[in-house]
């Protein structure tokens, strides 16, 4: 299930979203004096990272993690990595402990495991997630012809994360499992345009696994807070 916030306007609503994540991130701090949040990349979120980087709140408490990463130097133009530090963990955010996905191995699967062994012993737990969807109702590195589609969308897997190495990648990627997410205090959906509104439009209807987004939609006792263009 869902609920919609919805604006004319992509810059209005990057600082409806911001705000909103701001307070989640708040109510996290007050009840356990820390807070963990995962970001996508993309183009979408910049303006979104750019408000949420001048929200006041005790950032050295927080730690921002990423839904998924192509495996790139983290100073290549297209790493996640970089939008992130370039656009979030500054002005007021520029205390937040930042845990990247990538490393120094050749590819994901090789860098799986360090990768996991990261995860698991710097954070015990998601508080807020802010996901994003390509024109192909993709989300995270959840792609519908993915021979890791299945196994991403566990929900009983024990893996946090899991390599994303299809060939119709430009690059192979790591990404976060669902079942790691899907525990988090509030898991967000962020997305502008018309083309992506008939998508989610459809992944609305039912569940499908020729648009990954549907699956998170669909989820019994899990709402997602979709924040969209009109």
């Amino acid at each position: 299930m869902w609920t919609e916030t919805i604006s004319d306007n992509a810059d209005v609503l990057a600082k409806k979203l911001a705000v909103s994540v701001s307070k989640q991130l708040k109510e996290c701090l007050t009840e356990k004096n820390k807070a963990c949040l995962a970001v996508s990349g993309g183009t979408t979120p910049v303006e979104f990272f750019e408000q949420l980087s001048q929200q006041e709140l005790d950032w050295a408490k927080v730690t921002v993690i990423l839904v998924d990463e192509r495996w790139l130097a983290t100073d290549h133009k297209d790493s996640n990595e970089k939008l992130v530090r370039d656009h979030l963990i500054k002005n007021d955010a520029k205390q937040a402990y930042f845990l990247g996905l990538k490393n120094d191995s050749a590819l994901p699967s090789e860098g799986i495991m360090d990768c996991e062994t990261q995860l698991r012993t710097q954070i015990d737990h998601i508080d807020v997630v802010v996901l994003g969807m390509g024109t192909d109702g993709h989300t995270a590195s959840w792609f519908t012809d993915s021979t890791q589609l299945a196994a991403l969308l566990d929900s009983e897997t024990s893996a946090w994360c899991l390599p994303v190495e299809d060939s119709f990648l430009p690059q192979p990627r790591m990404s976060l499992t669902w079942r790691f997410m899907k525990r988090a205090e509030k898991i967000y959906l962020h997305f502008t345009g018309e083309e992506k509104n008939k998508v989610f439009a459809q992944a609305c209807k039912e569940t499908s696994e020729q648009l990954p987004v549907s699956h998170i939609l669909h989820q019994d006792g899990i709402n997602i807070n979709v924040y969209r263009t009109q």
